[in-house]
């Protein structure tokens, strides 16, 4: 998905999202909340790509997490109307399942994935 999102590819390849896929914005983003469905996701990460002249997220980190993968990402971004440069890290949380993406969820800090209820569950003693 990085990869495709790299090169402008919005929202990426078709064949990895799942019909049902959930995009979960934060509490704290311009528009928090849930959407469903393929193309509640295209709009979702269409707008992300809108409101910069550019956008580039590197990931840093990877870790499979039962179903999950937790990526904890170096972003790079040009506001549209501002010209304002932006950098930082983030973290996100894909869940998978029969090898489709059925959620992509994620945070303003870089190790908030890893305290998601989701993750904890399989990090617990």
């Amino acid at each position: 998905m990085y990869e495709s999102w790299r090169e402008d590819d919005v929202p990426g390849p078709a064949d990895l999202l799942d019909p049902g896929i959930e995009y979960v914005n934060p509490a704290g983003a311009i528009e928090p909340g849930t959407r469903r469905g393929i193309s509640e996701f295209m709009t979702a990460t269409r707008k992300l790509f809108e409101a910069w002249e550019h956008w580039r997220a590197e990931p840093e980190r990877l870790e499979a997490v039962g179903d999950h993968v937790v990526a904890v990402v170096r972003y790079q971004a040009r506001g549209r109307g501002s010209g304002v440069d932006v950098e930082g890290t983030e973290s996100a949380l894909w869940t998978l399942r029969d090898g489709k993406v059925v959620r992509y969820e994620w945070f303003h800090g870089p190790d908030d994935a890893f305290d998601a209820p989701a993750v904890r569950e399989y990090r617990a003693p």
